[in-house]
């Protein structure tokens, strides 16, 4: 540590080094505060931090949630998380359609039901947005946007992804978000790999073909970076007489 950082305890603070090592990825701290070579390329979130993280609690029904969705045509998951708003934001999954091993990798995605799972969650919760990249889905958003769903069009570019992508694993890293423990989720989010590259950080399977899913992870940074987004909501005002 000191080798690599001579400075340490001088210009540079050893209390702020510590904050970095709990706040960033052990590859990037190991590159950039530890002078090593390694690839960027690797797990996204250590596991113990994502089970730290842990608050076994179902949202209520009517709870205030952003929603983050997913969706694939063929051959992939399609995934629905919400995100409950307040001080300490709270993920569960909402739906999860993902082929079964021995499907065929042609076979379509439910549209229909993904639909339907999509308006039933705004019947239960309080939904202030629903995020969602309209790519290949651009008509099934038009018409739930078109029935006022609140839809919010979320293409997964880099330039979103990546701050979104940080928001989501400093969160974690801090303890600053909980998850009910919902094993799909946490599957998910372990099978997904960050890449770094010249056009920022994001979430990637392993390699393009591999049936490591991913989906359900990338709606819940959809869903998370929507609601650091949202106004606070108004509050009705009483008056007493």
């Amino acid at each position: 540590m000191c080798a690599a950082n001579p400075m340490l305890g001088d210009t540079l603070d050893p209390e702020h080094l510590a904050a970095m090592v709990r706040t960033t990825r052990e590859a990037k701290f190991r590159r950039f505060h530890l002078n090593q070579r390694v690839r960027l390329e690797g797990a996204w979130l250590p596991a113990s931090a994502w089970e730290a993280c842990l608050d076994p609690r179902p949202i209520p029904d009517g709870a205030e949630v952003a929603i983050g969705f997913d969706g694939s045509y063929s051959g992939d998951a399609t995934a629905i998380v919400a995100v409950e708003t307040g001080a300490v934001p709270h993920l569960d999954v909402v739906r999860l359609w993902e082929p079964a091993p021995e499907a065929r990798s042609g076979d379509p995605v439910p549209i229909v039901a993904v639909e339907d799972a999509l308006r039933e969650a705004c019947r239960r919760f309080k939904v202030r947005a629903l995020a969602a990249d309209p790519f290949r889905w651009a008509r099934s958003l038009q018409i739930l946007a078109d029935e006022r769903l609140p839809v919010e069009v979320y293409p997964q570019v880099p330039a979103r992804m990546t701050p979104a992508t940080t928001r989501f694993a400093e969160a974690v890293l801090n303890q600053a978000l909980t998850h009910s423990g919902n094993p799909d989720l946490g599957r998910h989010v372990t099978n997904a790999v960050v890449k770094a590259d010249s056009r920022g950080t994001r979430i990637i399977k392993e390699h393009k073909h591999s049936t490591r899913r991913i989906d359900l992870a990338v709606s819940a940074i959809l869903a998370l970076d929507t609601a650091a987004t949202l106004e606070p909501a108004l509050q009705p005002e009483v008056y007493l007489l």
